[in-house]
């Protein structure tokens, strides 16, 4: 499975869980194609997440509220934790709001297990918390 097929994948999977999540498109300088997930908010119009569909992993970037997701709930979705561009992995940004996730091509994830869908979930309500603050 490619970049792209993932990014439709887990697309799909939060259409099904989040139906009243939107999307926008933009085209970055490189020609690639970003996919921001969000809600539409008057307080606070925030993506939730950034998805990059790069030639050889597909990238997410999920923002949440300070302090809402630790390394024990990425240790809980089975990405080993680190980001060092070779393989597939996760990491909570130091200023612990935002998480990213990198998929390689050849190490391909299981976005619909249970785990990862309890870790959408909490990461989505924590969305909301953020934007709603």
């Amino acid at each position: 499975m490619n970049s792209e097929e993932m990014r439709r994948e887990f697309i799909k999977l939060i259409k099904l869980n989040f139906p009243s999540v939107q999307f926008k498109e933009r085209t970055l300088p490189s020609g690639n194609k970003r996919i921001s997930p969000y809600i539409p908010n008057k307080k606070r119009n925030k993506r939730w997440m950034q998805l990059d569909a790069n030639p050889e992993y597909f990238s997410i970037a999920m923002d949440h509220y300070p302090g809402d997701i630790t390394e024990e709930d990425l240790r809980s979705i089975n990405i080993p934790l680190g980001l060092d561009g070779n393989r597939t992995g996760c990491k909570l940004q130091n200023n612990n709001d935002a998480v990213n996730i990198s998929v390689f091509n050849n190490d391909v994830y299981n976005f619909n297990s249970d785990f990862f869908t309890a870790f959408l979930e909490k990461h989505y309500n924590s969305y909301i918390k953020l934007i709603n603050s």
